[in-house]
């Protein structure tokens, strides 16, 4: 009785468990995820293998995808190197926080861990404000970028059929304190 119940209780806990594993694997950002017609369409034509309607326009395409992926490549480092330092600071706060309790909890002062946690969540708070903001700013720019590829390659003879990308893409992200976090120091 107390191997079925085991067996049980494994079973469960594997069917609760895989599907958090999978829903914590991260967003694949890259630019074959964030324009799949387009990159589909670019590797073609870098393969040679071009179709015939736009046989006359390969020079075209082949400026417009580096067009696409340098801007690709710019948003993204545009918002790592603004996202990176924001992350970092975060974490300069939870670990004064953390530092702060400690001592706090030493001098049997539970008022200063209090004061240093209210002020860290406000701090958190502010800096994910900002990473939403960068968020918002990569996603303007590959809007903007998806939008003049698809302007060229549809004002192209012969790009009528060719499906173009619709949506902007995985968020970009990067991973701050949670209020948990926050909480637990």
């Amino acid at each position: 009785m107390r191997k079925h119940l085991s067996a049980a209780l494994l079973a469960v806990c594997a069917v609760l468990i895989i599907p958090a594993l999978a829903a914590a694997q991260p967003v694949k950002r890259d630019f074959n995820a964030t324009f799949p017609h387009a990159s589909a369409l670019c590797a073609k034509v870098a393969a040679g293998d071009t179709p015939k309607r736009l046989a006359g326009s390969v020079d075209k395409i082949k400026a417009a995808c580096g067009t696409l992926h340098t801007s690709f490549d710019g948003a993204g480092t545009t918002f790592t190197a603004t996202a990176t330092p924001l992350r970092d600071q975060a974490l300069a706060a939870l670990t004064t926080l953390r530092a702060t309790c400690k001592q706090a909890r030493a001098d049997h002062n539970p008022a200063a861990c209090k004061t240093a946690r209210k002020s860290t969540r406000a701090t958190i708070k502010g800096l994910r404000s900002q990473v939403r903001h960068a968020a918002k700013s990569y996603h303007e720019a590959i809007r903007g970028a998806r939008k003049a590829f698809w302007t060229t390659i549809k004002g192209l003879r012969g790009a009528d059929g060719i499906k173009a990308d619709k949506t902007d893409g995985p968020d970009p992200s990067v991973t701050l304190p949670s209020d948990a976090q926050v909480e637990k120091a």
